[in-house]
């Protein structure tokens, strides 16, 4: 059986992710409701690799129940669903780029072999 994804589920992933296009203050700090975070730190960069590494799984299980579904208004929703984590990835892989190139190749190598290692699927 393959995971349900719903606007509600989406909504809920987002509270939990990082925003990356929290406004920028004139300290070079993400400006987060809760506290402040230094752009480039160990923090923030683990931030974004957690919002890549979010959407990207989640887009692949998306992408796994659209290719199963037979209802236009669920494969609708889905496609809806995998833009919005692709624009997530994109925005968190721009700001990781221009804050350290290395550690997003590094990143991104480990992502395609865990999801290459772990996002088995198997069609009867």
């Amino acid at each position: 059986m393959t995971k349900q994804f719903n606007i509600d589920r989406f909504e809920e992933i987002e509270d939990v992710m990082v925003d990356v296009e929290a406004s920028i203050n004139g300290n070079d700090e993400i400006v987060n409701e809760t506290k402040a975070v230094p752009v480039g730190s160990r923090e923030h960069i683990l931030n974004l690799q957690l919002v890549m590494a979010t959407t990207s799984v989640n887009h692949e299980y998306a992408r796994i129940e659209y290719e199963e579904s037979h209802d236009p208004e669920r494969k609708e929703e889905l496609m809806y669903y995998m833009s919005e984590c692709r624009d997530k990835y994109d925005d968190a892989r721009e700001e990781l780029s221009d804050t350290n190139p290395l550690v997003l190749e590094n990143f991104e190598s480990d992502l395609v072999r865990q999801k290459q290692s772990t996002m088995v699927h198997y069609h009867a």
